[in-house]
């Protein structure tokens, strides 16, 4: 039953440029949105936008604030609905891109010095190939991914920058399967991270001979 379930995942296409229905239950029932799938810049945007504040506390704690972006959101998603969709909040639309976005791991197996990730996005699984990070690599990489401001009080603040993990991405990646077409900076900066974490993880990685 599993094989079959994921021959089926297999051959489902993420396709960027198809019009996207999306139903939400609420009070008033269901309510049914047709967008488009955002850009690459428009991704990369929300996410400068999204501005994470770290706040130390002492004795090695930190709180993470993350912003309420339900105003944004909701303009955001605005540009991407054909204009007749019913009347939505903040709090919605933010659902919706959550839904959108999916980007969750499912599987990383070492392959001929590359990784072969699967990953499960709105509308089934992609797989993608991509070759192991150098440390130059992964040092590069968070430096350019993540800004981080000192501001007062004993707080910072972050921002992503989804650019570099497409960056990387592009230059790493062998193969992908399971696209019509170019694969989304989101889904791309999903397959970098698992990527980087299978590395420091030891995936792959043979073990000292002395230990």
């Amino acid at each position: 039953m599993e094989k079959e379930k994921r021959e089926i995942e297999s051959r489902l296409v993420f396709d960027s440029a198809r019009e996207i229905v999306i139903k939400l239950q609420s009070a008033e029932g269901v309510k049914a949105f047709k967008l488009r799938f955002p850009t690459d810049e428009e991704w990369e945007r929300r996410a400068r936008a999204r501005r994470i504040v770290i706040k130390q506390l002492g004795r090695g704690k930190s709180e993470t604030i993350i912003p309420d972006s339900a105003e944004f959101d909701a303009a955001f998603v605005a540009a991407l609905s054909n204009g007749d969709d019913p009347e939505i909040d903040g709090y919605e639309a933010t659902n919706i891109l959550e839904r959108i976005s999916e980007a969750e791991v499912d599987e990383v197996e070492t392959e001929n010095g590359a990784f072969r990730i699967r990953l499960r996005v709105a509308g089934g699984v992609t797989t993608h190939v991509i070759a192991m990070p150098s440390a130059r690599d992964m040092i590069k990489f968070r430096r350019a991914f993540a800004q981080v401001i000192d501001l007062p009080f004993n707080q910072q603040s972050l921002t992503i920058n989804l650019a570099a993990a497409g960056e990387l991405y592009q230059r790493l990646c062998r193969e992908r399967e399971g696209y019509a077409d170019t694969v989304p900076i989101i889904h791309q900066a999903a397959v970098v991270k698992a990527a980087i974490d299978a590395l420091e993880a030891g995936i792959g990685v043979a073990e000292p001979e002395n230990f």
